[in-house]
């Protein structure tokens, strides 16, 4: 297939956007006479002018061979092989162009291709060619490169033009590459809710079939796309997709049928997730065991609330729930323990807002877990109308006590965007 090639001339993508660690890269693979493409998302969201999380290499370079050119490397992967370089601050993943998954019986073995239950792919180290690599990616506008040698845009599958159609398009049989990685269904998802894209139809219509196959997926990856789904800045819109696409039931099965029976339940979900898309466009990032508390929050005050009817103590009622519900959910998304923990203490100290007298408002303010509850304690008492009063206390607690310099220096200045500052990831972009 002949690709399409933008010279430099026709296209808006400069090395003065692309990472200098990522260009380094890129100029040692070529002087070593190498191909050295910068690859798939970076290259898509430089043509769309937004700038890109991270910049992914592709070469003809093995492995091994990238291992020797870098001391600063180390090899990454079983499912395939993965060279991260490793610079100050930033990883730049250099893989080597993939071939097409095999028709011949004989290149399945423990090493080189397996395939597990339902054709996923479990091994894939077969190397190829650029056309190859391309045409074994996810999605149409995530199979672009960009040749440091002379400046072109290479396009072998037609993602240029969905680009200006503004469309998510599967390369090749839907049903079989979402067979192959089922977390593709979610992938579609988060790019057409990022991006502002539409989902092609028969992509569309293929996540409805095998949504299910999400069973299939390795529940610590999920793990990590869940996080991406709600830490990119379109929480609220990709969600509207995962709706669309029903994906939410096999991700997150008794809470999505919990938040279906009721609106006022679904809209506690809109809210946190708009609140997730302001920290966001705020230059703050909050940690997955504040996302987790607000996201299934009212979930969890639910079920507390149950099993203290059940004659259980307010502070194990909501430690159990807790506990019972996200250790559940390990079984399609592996919530860390000391994530499970952490949303734990958030929760259970929700009961220590209701205690004003004496020296306990004090001695809670000070303390290590305080920050995170009374960001929970402050969305949960606006979004439902609650505790107000509680709430002007609390707040004016908070101003006249002497705060952390790490707290103070976290804050937002803008009204809500507020992020935990001891466990919050690095904001700087």
């Amino acid at each position: 297939m002949e690709p399409t090639i933008l010279k430099r001339a026709d296209h808006n993508v400069s090395r003065k956007n692309i990472s200098s660690a990522a260009v380094k890269v890129l100029y040692r693979l070529k002087d070593e006479g190498y191909t050295a493409y910068l690859a798939g998302g970076g290259v898509r969201d430089l043509l769309l002018d937004r700038n890109p999380k991270d910049f992914d290499v592709a070469t003809n370079a093995t492995p091994e061979q990238i291992r020797r050119m870098f001391r600063n490397c180390r090899l990454v992967g079983r499912r395939f092989r993965l060279a991260h370089v490793l610079f100050r601050g930033e990883v730049i993943e250099t893989s080597t162009f993939r071939a097409p998954v095999p028709d011949d019986d004989t290149v399945y073995c423990e090493n080189i291709f397996k395939t597990g239950e339902a054709g996923m792919v479990m091994r894939d180290n077969i190397f190829g060619t650029p056309e190859e690599d391309a045409l074994r990616r996810d999605f149409t506008i995530n199979a672009l490169f960009y040749n440091i040698a002379d400046f072109s845009v290479i396009d072998y599958a037609g993602g240029l033009d969905d680009l200006k159609k503004k469309v998510v398009r599967v390369i090749g049989d839907p049903d079989k590459r979402f067979a192959e990685d089922p977390v593709r269904m979610i992938r579609a998802a988060r790019f057409a809710g990022s991006l502002g894209f539409s989902i092609e139809e028969s992509a569309l219509q293929s996540i409805c079939r095998n949504k299910e196959k999400l069973a299939h997926a390795a529940p610590s990856r999920m793990y990590e796309e869940v996080q991406k789904l709600f830490f990119c800045g379109h929480a609220r819109d990709v969600f509207s997709w995962l709706e669309k696409t029903d994906l939410l039931h096999p991700m997150f099965h008794d809470f999505s049928h919990w938040i279906d029976e009721d609106k006022a339940r679904h809209d506690w979900v809109i809210q946190t997730l708009e609140q997730m898309d302001r920290w966001r466009k705020a230059g703050l990032r909050v940690h997955p065991a504040l996302l987790f508390a607000l996201i299934f929050g009212e979930y969890h005050e639910y079920c507390t609330k149950e099993l203290i009817d059940a004659g259980m103590s307010d502070h194990d009622a909501a430690r159990h729930a807790v506990q019972h519900h996200l250790r559940g959910m390990c079984d399609n998304v592996r919530v860390p323990k000391v994530v499970i923990y952490q949303v734990c203490d958030i929760m259970v100290n929700q009961l220590r807002f209701q205690r004003t007298r004496g020296r306990r408002p004090s001695r809670f303010i000070q303390s290590r877990g305080f920050l995170d509850a009374f960001l929970y304690f402050k969305f949960s008492s606006k979004a439902h109308q609650r505790d107000l009063e509680l709430l002007d206390f609390w707040t004016g607690l908070r101003q006249n006590t002497k705060q952390k310099p790490a707290e103070k220096s976290a804050e937002s200045t803008l009204e809500e965007q507020e992020c935990s500052p001891s466990q919050a990831e690095p904001t700087a972009e």
